[in-house]
Order: structure tokens, then sequence, then C-alpha cells
């Protein structure tokens, strides 16, 4: 072979010697594949004086937000979840469960135990209590009621023309409304002494502030100072009930029921 010759059957066998050589490190700079996450499976039963329960809405939340409704078995699961961590509620109205939720933490494993007992409600005021129901009108001049929101996780508040910590509060309440809307949440600014319209224009709230002058819902719930905050669960729960306005507070308890 000539040696014009050798060098042009060189030259490719050399590109081809790169070519395979950067293949090789590009393969070697991937990702490894990972063994499959590890998931589990929450589920149980609701009864009601011992008999399935059908038809309730049992929901999934914190690290991640599901729905199943028990079937003519009273039975629901939640399959395929990773280790994390949950709260699961029973929710329907006229009912309280017991327990009341089931919290699982991020090192919990697969529970088919999970198992709810309903009972007719009976209505309180303070923690582990069930809010009842209360209509007012709103600022548009409509009658709204809490519970045309049932299922949602529900921030009730009391707010008044002289409270200046309220009126702090309500500059950004409309975008603490906004943020977490989409996910279930409703906000009631429940007006006990001034315009619930004034309110509403004066700091562009969207969500319900309702008229309460009468103090018909506050002085059921009220303490010694507004503004008192309560967060209610997907079954009208009170979870959080506190005088003063701790965002931070409020915010991480409020996202653990999504």
């Amino acid at each position: 072979m000539k040696k014009s010759e050798r060098q042009r059957c060189f030259v490719p066998v050399a590109g081809l010697i790169l070519l395979m050589t950067l293949n090789a490190c590009k393969k070697d700079s991937s990702t490894p594949t990972t063994p499959g996450t590890t998931t589990i499976t929450l589920s149980g039963t609701v009864t009601q004086s011992g008999a399935a329960q059908s038809g309730t809405d049992v929901y999934l939340s914190w690290s991640a937000s599901q729905k199943a409704t028990t079937g003519s078995d009273g039975k629901f699961s939640f399959a395929n979840l990773p280790k994390a961590n949950y709260f699961v509620t029973a929710s329907r109205p006229g009912f309280i469960f017991s327990p009341s939720n089931y919290e699982i933490g991020s090192a919990g494993s697969s529970r088919t135990d999970m198992n709810f007992s309903a009972q007719a409600v009976s209505f309180g005021s303070e923690v582990g209590s069930v809010m009842a129901n209360f209509t007012a009108k709103d600022q548009r001049g409509a009658e709204v009621s809490l519970y045309s929101h049932f299922g949602k996780v529900i921030l009730v508040d009391f707010t008044a023309d002289w409270c200046t910590d309220c009126r702090a509060k309500a500059e950004t309440a409309e975008q603490f409304y906004q943020k977490y809307k989409d996910k279930g949440f409703m906000y009631f600014l429940v007006v006990i002494e001034g315009s619930a319209v004034v309110w509403a224009s004066q700091y562009g709230l969207t969500f319900p502030v309702l008229d309460d002058n009468s103090k018909a819902i506050y002085n059921i719930h009220k303490k010694s100072s507004i503004p008192l905050p309560h967060i209610l669960d997907r079954n009208m729960t009170i979870r959080y009930k506190k005088e003063g306005w701790n965002k931070a507070e409020v915010e991480d308890l409020l996202t653990k029921y999504f």
C-alpha cells in the first residue's frame, strides 16, 4: 500500500476510534439508574354503629393531595405513595369521626388499619371540636354560609375598625388567599365592628368578608382579643385557634391539610 493510501485509511480509523471514545465518555457520565422508590399504601374502613358507611370522603394531605370516597364496603385506599408525612382525614357533613384524623411520619410503612368510626356531630368552639355552620351577608350583599364550602380547608378570622393589628394583617390577606385558593382553601373575614363593604374595598378582598356587627358569630367563638384566626380542616374540625396573628405558624399548619 502506498503512503498516500495508508494516510487515507488511517484518517477514518482514527476518527472512528475518537467517536467511540467520546461515546464511551458520554455513557460513563450519565446518571446511573436508581432502584425503584419504596412506596406505601394507606387504607382503612369508615363505619357507623359497626356498619360500613359509604359515600364518605377521605382526604390525604401534607406531602400529597388526594381524595378517596368510600364504597358500599366503607373502604378507602391511597396506593403507591412515597414514604413521607401525611394526614388522613374523613369528611362528611353531619358527622364527627373517631379518630378525627391520622398522622403518618416519613418513616412510616403501609397500613391497612386506618379505620374511622362515624357518629352524629356535636358542635363546639375550641380546638378539636367541629365548628357549627353560620350564615351572614358578604361585601356583595349575598347570604354566605360556612358550610357552602364544606370539604375545603378554611381560615376564619375576626376584625374590627378599631383593631390596628387586624388592619396590618388585611394588607396581605388577599395575597395570602390567592396563594392557596387553588389548593382547596377558603378565607372568611368576619367584621364585628365596621362595614364589610368598606373593608373589602379598602384592602381589595375578593374572598367572603362578612357582616357580624350583631356579633352573633363572634360571641360563640370570642376570646379576649382579635385577630383570632381559626383553622378548620376538611370536616370543619377546629385545628387551630389563637389570639394574634402569627403568619408563619398559621401557614405551616394550613399547608399540612392541603
